[in-house]
This record gives C-alpha cells, sequence and structure tokens, in this order.
C-alpha cells in the first residue's frame, strides 16, 4: 500500500475540509475586502470633503483679510491669522499681497518659511505627506489684493488604520463565529446526510451489496439525492435478481440440453462448452476452454468446422450444415450444426455461438424410411387396385340401396295419402248421409203433403209444411257445405303435397287445413289437437313441404307419444322472431323419447316400432325437408313421462 502523499490536493479533501476552508477564506477575503473598501474611502471621498471643508473656512478668513491688504496694516493680519490658533489641525498659514510678497503669516510648530507656491498658480490645493496645503486668493469688491495660504495638518493613516483594524477585528470576529455556525449548520444539514450516503455508496461498491439503502433525513435536494440513490439501489437489485435467473436459466438450458453448445472467440478459441460438449472429445482431450479446434479434434474433421467459422465470420450471417465428427470412442456421429454470429452493441462480431444437434439415428432411419418407402409404393399400389374394385361395388350397392328408400320415401306417401283420403271419406259420409235423410225426408213429406192438398188444406197443414221444407233445406245446406269445405281443404292439401311451387300463403290457414284433414284420425285415436298460430304470420315458402313436416311431425306423435294412452293433446304454436325467423313448435304429451334413442330419431330406418307398421322414414323426410328446401332448422326437447317439443326455426322467406 503506497505511503498517503503529505500534501493533499484541494479536491481531494474531505468534504467538512473543504467548507470550513472555503469559511476562512470566505472571511479572510471578506476582510481583505473590507480594508481595501476603507483605503479607498479614504483616498476617494475623506480628501475630496477635507479640501471642501478646508476651502469653506479659509473663505471666512479671507473675508477678514481684505481690509487688512487693501490698507496694509500687517499687525491686524498677523493677529486675524493667530485666530487660527483654535484650530489644531491648521499646521499654518502665509498671507501674501497682489504682487506675491509675504504680508503676515502664522506658524504653530515655529517659524515656518513662506514660499510663494508656483505649482498652485494662484489658486488650488496639494497633498504632500501628512499636509495638505491651499492658496486661495483674497478679494476686495470683486479686485484680487493678496493671496492665503493654509498648511493643514491631515489625521495620520496609521491612526486610522489602527482605528480601521479595531473594526475590521470586531467584522473578523463575526464572520469568524457566523462561518462556525454557517459550518455547524452545513455540516447536520448537508455534510452529514451526504457522508452518510457517501458511507452506503463506498459499502455498496465494496460489498456489492444492493440491498443496503441510505438514510432519507429531509426531503430537500440531499434527501431527494438519498431517495434516487435508494431508487437506483432498488432497479439494480431487482435488475441483478433477474440476470442472475437468467444466467441461471441460460445455464441450465445449456447444461441441460442434449445438443452440443459452445462459444468461440475471433480467434477460434473456446469460450464456453456445455457437459454435453465434452462427453464427445476423446479421454486425456485437455480442458477445450482456450483451445483450438484442431488441439481437440482429429485433422480431417477441423477442416469444414474451419471453413464455416469463416463463413460466419465473413458473411455475419447464421449457417446450418452437417458435419462428421468421432465421439470419445471414435465412432463417426452427424451434427446438423447452426453457427451464428454474437454481436456487441456496435453491431460488430465478437464471438460465434454453435449448437449442433446429433442426428445420427434420424439419418439411419431416413435410410431405412427410403427402403419402407419403396415398399409402401408397392403396397399402395395393389390395395388401390383393390379399393377401385370395392369401390365399384359400393356404388352398385349404393344405387340400389337410394332405389329402395325412394321406393320406401313413396310408399310411405302413398300410406299417408291413403290414410288422408280415408279419412276423408269417413269425414264426407257423415255430412252427404245427412243430407239423403234430409232430402228423403222432404220427399216423404212432399208426397203426403200433395195427398193432403187434394183433400183440401189447411192453413196450419200448410205452415208446418213450410216449415219443414225449410228446416230440410238448411239441413241439406249446412251439410253440403261441409262436404264441400272438407273437399277443398283435402284438394289443397293434395295439390301443396305433389307439388312443391313456391308462394305467399298465411300460416294460420295452412296450419287449420292440415289439422282439418287430420280430423279423422283425431277422432279414432281420442287425442286433442289444436292450434295457436297468429292469424298475422305470412310467409313466402313452400307449403306442400311445409304441410309434409307438420302431417309427419302430427303422426309421429299420434303414433308414438300416446301409445297405450286413450287421452292427450298435441299442440301447435308459432311467433316471430328478429331477423325475419318464425318459431313453430309441435309439442305433446305424451310418454316422451328413451334418452338412447335421442341421437338417432332423424337417421334413416330408425323407428321403435319395427315390424308394427313403421317405416323409420318420418322424421329422416322432416329433417331433410328443414334443412333443405325449407331453409331452416330443427331442434327437439323430451322428457320421459313428460312429453315431446320440436321446433323449427324458418325463415319468413324460404
Amino acid at each position: 500500500m503506497s505511503p498517503r502523499p503529505a500534501l493533499v490536493p484541494l479536491r481531494d479533501l474531505a468534504l467538512q475540509r473543504k467548507l470550513l476552508l472555503v469559511s476562512v477564506l470566505t472571511a479572510a477575503i471578506a476582510m481583505l475586502a473590507a480594508l481595501l473598501t476603507l483605503a479607498s474611502y479614504d483616498v476617494l471621498a475623506v480628501r475630496p470633503r477635507l479640501v471642501q471643508d478646508l476651502a469653506s473656512r479659509m473663505e471666512l478668513v479671507t473675508l477678514n483679510l481684505d481690509v487688512d491688504l487693501n490698507f496694509g496694516d500687517r499687525g491686524a493680519a498677523k493677529r486675524t491669522l493667530a485666530a487660527l490658533r483654535g484650530s489644531p489641525d491648521v499646521h499654518g498659514a502665509c498671507l501674501f499681497d497682489a504682487r506675491r510678497q509675504l504680508f503676515a503669516q502664522y506658524s504653530r510648530g515655529g517659524a515656518t518659511p513662506c514660499l510663494w507656491p508656483a505649482d498652485l498658480a494662484g489658486h488650488g490645493h496639494r497633498f504632500h505627506g501628512e499636509f495638505l496645503t491651499m492658496l486661495v486668493p483674497v478679494r476686495f469688491e470683486r479686485e484680487v489684493v493678496g493671496y492665503l495660504e493654509v498648511e493643514y495638518a491631515m489625521p495620520l493613516l496609521g491612526a486610522r488604520l489602527r482605528q480601521y483594524g479595531l473594526v475590521l477585528a470586531v467584522v473578523l470576529l463575526t464572520l469568524c463565529i457566523g462561518s462556525l455556525l454557517h459550518m455547524l449548520a452545513l455540516r447536520r444539514l448537508v455534510t452529514q446526510p451526504l457522508l452518510a450516503l457517501s458511507r452506503v455508496a463506498d459499502r455498496v461498491t465494496r460489498e456489492q451489496r444492493f440491498d443496503l439503502r441510505a438514510p432519507v433525513v429531509a426531503h430537500d435536494e440531499v434527501g431527494r439525492l438519498a431517495e434516487a440513490f435508494n431508487a437506483m439501489l432498488a432497479t439494480i437489485a431487482t435488475r441483478e435478481t433477474e440476470l442472475r435467473r437468467s444466467q441461471s436459466l441460460l445455464n441450465s438450458i445449456i447444461e441441460k440440453t442434449s445438443a452440443i453448445v459452445y462459444v468461440k472467440g475471433m480467434d477460434g478459441r473456446y469460450l464456453l462448452v456445455n457437459q454435453r460438449f465434452r462427453q464427445i472429445l476423446p479421454p486425456g482431450t485437455p480442458e477445450p476452454i482456450g483451445r483450438h479446434d484442431t488441439e481437440l479434434f482429429p485433422e480431417d474433421s477441423t477442416g469444414v468446422i474451419l471453413e464455416n467459422d469463416r463463413q460466419v465470420r465473413h458473411s455475419g450471417q447464421a449457417v446450418t450444415y452437417e458435419e462428421v465428427v468421432p465421439d470419445s470412442t471414435g465412432v463417426p456421429l452427424t451434427y446438423l450444426s447452426e453457427k451464428f454470429p454474437l454481436l456487441d452493441e456496435h453491431g460488430k462480431i465478437w464471438a460465434i455461438c454453435g449448437v449442433s444437434t446429433d442426428i445420427s439415428e434420424r439419418k439411419k432411419g431416413e435410410v431405412e424410411l427410403m427402403q419402407y418407402r419403396d415398399r409402401l409404393e408397392e403396397l399402395v399400389q395393389v390395395r388401390t387396385e383393390q379399393t377401385v374394385r370395392a369401390n365399384a361395388e359400393l356404388a352398385e350397392s349404393l344405387a340400389t340401396l337410394q332405389l329402395a328408400q325412394d321406393e320406401l320415401v313413396r310408399s310411405e306417401k302413398l300410406a299417408a295419402l291413403g290414410a288422408l283420403v280415408a279419412g276423408v271419406a269417413h269425414e264426407l259420409n257423415t255430412p252427404i248421409g245427412n243430407s239423403l235423410l234430409a232430402v228423403s225426408t222432404l220427399i216423404d213429406q212432399t208426397s203426403s203433403f200433395a195427398k193432403q192438398s187434394a183433400e183440401g188444406l189447411k192453413r196450419s197443414t200448410l205452415m208446418a209444411f213450410i216449415d219443414s221444407v225449410g228446416a230440410g233445406g238448411e239441413i241439406v245446406l249446412r251439410n253440403l257445405h261441409r262436404a264441400v269445405d272438407l273437399v277443398a281443404s283435402f284438394k289443397q292439401v293434395a295439390v301443396d303435397r305433389t307439388t312443391s311451387q313456391r308462394r305467399l300463403f298465411q300460416l294460420h290457414d295452412v296450419v287449420n287445413e292440415i289439422l282439418l284433414v287430420l280430423l279423422p284420425s283425431f277422432k279414432k285415436s281420442g287425442i286433442t289437437v289444436r292450434q295457436e298460430v297468429p292469424p298475422d304470420i305470412e310467409m313466402d315458402s313452400y307449403p306442400g313441404p311445409f304441410g309434409q313436416v307438420m302431417i309427419n311431425l302430427i303422426n309421429n306423435a299420434l303414433s308414438h307419444a300416446f301409445d297405450g294412452h286413450d287421452s292427450g293433446e298435441v299442440l301447435v304454436t308459432a311467433r316471430r322472431l328478429d331477423g325475419g325467423m318464425i318459431e313453430v313448435c309441435v309439442s305433446d304429451n305424451g310418454g316422451g323419447i328413451a334418452p338412447e334413442n335421442m341421437g338417432r330419431i332423424y337417421d334413416p330406418f330408425f323407428t321403435t316400432k319395427l315390424g308394427k307398421g313403421g317405416s323409420g322414414l318420418g322424421l329422416n323426410i322432416v329433417y331433410n325437408i328443414v334443412y333443405g328446401l325449407l331453409g331452416g332448422k330443427i331442434d327437439v326437447d323430451s322428457t320421459l313421462g313428460v312429453g315431446t317439443r320440436f321446433v323449427l326455426v324458418l325463415p319468413v322467406k324460404a
């Protein structure tokens, strides 16, 4: 350790000593400035004032000397000059006449020669030593009759300086006390917080402890400096923790990875290698850090390695290639290596990083894969021929199945149409039979009336006949209207079902026609079917396919929902939805659908009454029509023992 120099430069002094030195120097400079100020004041202000005062006093004296000079009375002039004895600072006085000859004189300390002051030229003053000499003219009625010279003794400069020194001593004492108080205040308010901050900074530098914090005494500039220093320490501590975590993570990744990771300097020496790199080196190989490739690997392997390093250094781009390097046992292994440059903050390459992955097994697998690929091509060709034949056979089977399905669909439609015809025929029998009964009754009454009219008519008989004819006509008319409505509904449903033409229709009317056609089936089963469809819903769609959907859903409810029940209800409702859509619901309070069958109800040929008259195509036809021609969707909600609810969401304009 070198000895401390005896003379420490001012910039290296302690802060307290600097403040003390500055205070002392400030007081000394202030005292010297005060002394110079007083001296300057003596020269610049005191002397002109003395000249002015002396001139005023001499003017008063000359008022008494003009008469003495005018009459040549030397005695009176001497007495007038002797009166100056009362002024202790007047050392002597000389009175000259107009011819500049001595007329009278006065001297305090003894004889003093009075010589004409040629340098004053009749008027003026001069300072010489400790005396001030002034020459003024003596006038009598504006005429110069003589001249008065007075020698004034100024106070000694030493005496004045002693007086100034006392003042300066008091000022210096005051400045020293003020400097001491100033230093103490600075030490408490500034120096101590700064020294505490300096000690913390020194510990942080020596011990690298970023958890230390400087005390914050106040919230002034020093306090804000301490707070900023603490914030900086906290930031450094956080970044150091993150850096250590990142470094630990990076080291863990490098050491745990199965790939070979290394970093080389620009001179080709290794700067970093992982454990996997050391494992491939032959036994007895020296530590790779600081070594060249030629010292670690065989000569025939280093040529490719060095050439790729050169490409990375010259191009500044990453290079990917395959290289063969023997392992620790001498077995050559194939590696997929990627080398890329590492750049400093100025964008210059300072090292090369490489990552090499052992792909020996993959290369072997590629060879085997090529062999398998050739074999697979042969198998694919054989399988392709077999698939072509199987597809041809499947196409024939599919065509046959499609024909069978079309035939079943036609049969289903014919069966439904037959049921409709039978129901309508049964329904027509009632009004037609009532009409025949009414007509035959009228014929009998007419014959009886004809016989009575031959024998003579009574008024009561005529009126009874007229009443009977009117009642019979009403019965016939009412039943014939009923038959006409049935035939019209049947014709409309039949036309809609046999054609898939698009037209405007009222949903309420179409549902009423369908329910009217299905009425005979309701009466036979004892099931009540009703509708709650608003009369203001108009659709631009296909009423025939829509009617087919409604008939299938209602018939499905009659066939399956109420199996084993002699009563129940089917309800058809509709409402408008947003976006030009409507919702049509067909719900029943029957037995419901078993949960295991919910996913298969739309499958073709699926039915729970196989062999009992069910074809399994009803809901499949509904599904195809709703999602196809009508452009809507269908959903179902069913609970065992509670009932089933089919919900159709259809566009108003298909």
